[in-house]
């Protein structure tokens, strides 16, 4: 009986080691249909007056995008303490799809002004940003997300700058543009 028991304390062992438990993770864990494979910000460190940040943003596709017909990427971004200071987002056709390794991708860039969304400069600092994207779907007229990537996070640094330019140019306000 005591090495019935002692069998069994060493099964339960073995089956309760890292090993075994990776071996069940890694078969439970599907690839991910949509994913966020880089982001860059330029320039670094980026100054508010000095022409807008850059964020280039590379996602790679699902094999089948059948469903879909535009890609959308946003970013918020939030202040040290965590306030959102600005949301920026971009919708394209599926037209762009480069094929890279035989994997489909695209890219897409996010212009930030470094004002936040009552159209003031930030001030120098460290601003987080969260970048996602979503495969959308025309469905009667309305755009609804079918595949949603998990968010991509990362800083960027806001430099001080002596001289900012008005907010008002001509009479027109300043906007962000997006591409």
């Amino acid at each position: 009986m005591s090495q019935a028991f002692i069998s069994i304390v060493a099964l339960l062992a073995l089956l309760s080691t890292p090993v075994a438990l990776d071996a069940k993770r890694k078969k439970s864990a599907p690839p991910l249909p949509l994913k966020i494979v880089d982001v860059t910000t330029s320039p670094v460190p980026f100054t508010p007056g000095n022409g807008p940040m850059s964020m280039i943003v590379e996602i790679k596709l699902p094999e089948d995008l059948s469903n879909v017909d535009v890609l959308e990427v946003s970013s918020l971004i939030s202040s040290p303490s965590k306030r959102v200071i600005r949301f920026l987002f971009s919708r394209q056709a599926l037209d762009h799809v480069v094929m890279e390794r035989g994997k489909p991708r695209m890219r897409t860039t996010l212009l930030w002004d470094g004002k936040d969304q009552a159209r003031r400069y930030m001030t120098e600092g460290t601003y987080a940003y969260e970048v996602r994207a979503k495969l959308m779907a025309d469905e009667h007229g309305f755009m609804k997300a079918k595949i949603v990537s998990p968010r991509a996070r990362g800083t960027v640094e806001v430099a001080s700058s002596q001289e900012r330019p008005n907010a008002e140019r001509d009479g027109q306000p300043a906007t962000t543009r997006v591409e």
